[in-house]
């Protein structure tokens, strides 16, 4: 399979917005790329992101160690490491990830957001918002740090913020959050007009 580069990025364009059962497509097309295309470490993260989201954290974590040989410098590499080790719960071992993905670009702010979940699943919530506010800082539109900020906000009784920031998130992004999540923040509107 030989693609030119535009072909390559209209791809992983039209990529972002294929369902799961296409997946095992996504997974053919990117696996083709990285072994025609060995040093790709675009295309190895693809497919490793691809094996992530079909819980297939093996040879998800197999995939980021390939590339991270080819280019140890690669930080979307060290998020989707860091988003598989997440899902295993090896928290402590995802914050090293994250952090390493951040080192290499501090305004990595997908990194940014996960890390600052991270934190929040540590209980450490101080971290977790101070993270979520730096995330915010680099991208005013990033809805997932607001929604984020927002629960956190929540349920440290802070009601009037947490309404502020999980209004923002939806402001953004409409449809980041299900009508059982939205049905949450106007109980959460009224908590908040209540006090």
């Amino acid at each position: 399979m030989n693609l030119n580069l535009q072909d390559k990025k209209t791809f992983q364009q039209d990529n972002k917005f294929q369902n799961y059962t296409q997946s095992s497509q996504v997974k053919n097309y990117y696996s083709e790329l990285s072994k025609s295309e060995e040093n790709d470490v675009d295309a190895i993260n693809k497919l490793a992101e691809t094996y992530y989201n079909q819980g297939n954290f093996t040879e998800a974590i197999a995939l980021c160690h390939q590339a991270l040989k080819n280019q140890p410098n690669f930080a979307p590499v060290y998020k989707t490491l860091g988003n598989v080790l997440q899902a295993q719960n090896k928290v402590n071992a995802a914050i090293r990830a994250y952090l390493l993905a951040i080192k290499i670009n501090p305004k990595f702010v997908e990194a940014i957001v996960n890390l600052g979940s991270m934190f929040y699943k540590k209980g450490q919530i101080n971290a977790a918002m101070i993270t979520y506010r730096k995330a915010i800082n680099l991208d005013p539109n990033i809805a997932a740090a607001y929604w984020n900020l927002g629960k956190v906000l929540e349920q440290e009784g802070r009601f009037h913020e947490a309404f502020f920031f999980q209004e923002k998130a939806l402001e953004i992004k409409p449809d980041l959050v299900n009508n059982a999540r939205k049905n949450h923040q106007d109980s959460l509107f009224k908590k908040w007009h209540s006090q």
